[in-house]
């Protein structure tokens, strides 16, 4: 009797001190926002497939929370949380479901998706992954249709849905909600400089790659573990490095791959460094042979060149050696095959920059919006 007593009064302890708010200030929430209602469906589905079958935190486990928004084509969209059970089944516990005709790539939606994350497990440490279609810094719409060029096809922005585009500045209003110690980006052309500072201020760690990436995508049966049990910088890192050994292992075109980290608390050094150069070499940029910088896009779509080879073909000695310096502090992991498809890869510093074209006056005018731009006043 007496020990069920003590069995009794140990219990009801426990139960008194759950502690909602305490819980969320140890809680680490990795959400995962799959936009993939559109070309990209079948490749979003074997990659969610992945992830099932990866390791993911238990069932009981309050303080390691994987949550995945997923929105494939004829299916609603849907919030879940995922974990193993006692037995080591992957479970799928729905949070939210959406209406189905729902618009993943309408900024208000991932905006809706982070705050219902958060609702249901509130914490004070955030990570993300972002999968979809993208096209870096570039205005919605214009890699697949540039107004000033012939219209073609090609990724998007960030995110595509029915048409529907996310400008990078929306992607930014929505992260900022929180900051996040890393924002993996599964998406095309998203390492350019313009992209890093837009959302230095959205995350510790950016991990993402300057050129497409092929439809694999990242390994998610290895990588989700890493986000959970180590470091913010050492998980990025590992990330990074299983990416890259997934792409060396194919064989042929498909051993293509870019992978770069950035730590986001040295791109305003960055920038600082770029300014004067812009500054003091405006007329040398606007007539640079570009052929002879190192890009990093395909099919004619020339807004993507190596950040590195393009500021060391204008800059002074003593410019670039600053330059470099703020570079290596901000670039803290790359690699990359020695080529990409059809790119040979000779130059590679992981971020790649738009260099101006004098006919380009639209991309030019909405470049003047971009924060980067702003900080370092490469077209003015």
């Amino acid at each position: 009797m007496k020990r069920f007593l003590l069995f009794l009064l140990a219990a009801l302890c426990l139960a008194g001190c759950h502690n909602p708010e305490r819980e969320a200030q140890r809680r680490q929430v990795v959400l995962m926002y799959l936009a993939g209602n559109n070309s990209l469906s079948s490749e979003g589905e074997a990659d969610y497939a992945g992830i099932k079958k990866s390791w993911l935190p238990r069932e009981k486990d309050r303080e390691q929370i994987f949550l995945v928004f997923h929105h494939f084509i004829d299916q609603t969209p849907v919030l879940k949380r995922l974990y193993q059970d006692r037995q080591g089944n992957t479970i799928e516990e729905i949070i939210t479901e959406y209406p189905f005709n729902a618009n993943s790539a309408d900024p208000s939606m991932l905006a809706t998706v982070i705050a219902d994350a958060e609702a249901a497990w509130p914490a004070a440490r955030h990570g993300m992954i972002l999968w979809s279609h993208a096209s870096g810094f570039l205005p919605a719409g214009y890699y697949s249709d540039p107004k000033e060029q012939a219209r073609d096809i090609g990724p998007m922005s960030f995110g595509e849905d029915h048409g529907a585009e996310m400008e990078l500045s929306d992607l930014r209003n929505a992260l900022s909600r929180y900051h996040y110690e890393f924002i993996l980006l599964d998406c095309c052309l998203m390492a350019n400089v313009e992209v890093a500072y837009e959302l230095r201020n959205c995350g510790d760690y950016l991990v993402f790659s300057p050129t497409e990436i092929l439809s694999d995508g990242f390994p998610y049966e290895s990588i989700i573990q890493p986000l959970f049990t180590l470091s913010a910088e050492e998980s990025a890192k590992q990330v990074c490095r299983s990416y890259m050994e997934q792409y060396r292992a194919q064989s042929g075109p498909y051993q293509s791959a870019t992978i770069t980290m950035v730590r986001s608390a040295s791109l305003n050094a960055l920038a600082a460094a770029c300014k004067p150069i812009f500054q003091q070499h405006r007329e040398q940029i606007l007539t640079i042979d570009r052929s002879r910088i190192q890009p990093y896009f395909r099919f004619n779509k020339h807004w993507y060149y190596d950040l590195d080879d393009f500021v060391g073909r204008v800059a002074t000695d003593a410019e670039y050696r600053a330059f470099i310096a703020a570079l290596d502090q901000a670039v803290i992991f790359k690699d990359a095959t020695e080529s990409f498809l059809s790119i040979d890869i000779t130059h590679y510093s992981g971020l790649s920059i738009y260099i101006p074209r004098p006919e380009y006056t639209v991309l030019n005018n909405f470049y003047k919006t971009l924060q980067w731009n702003q900080a370092t006043g490469l077209i003015q």
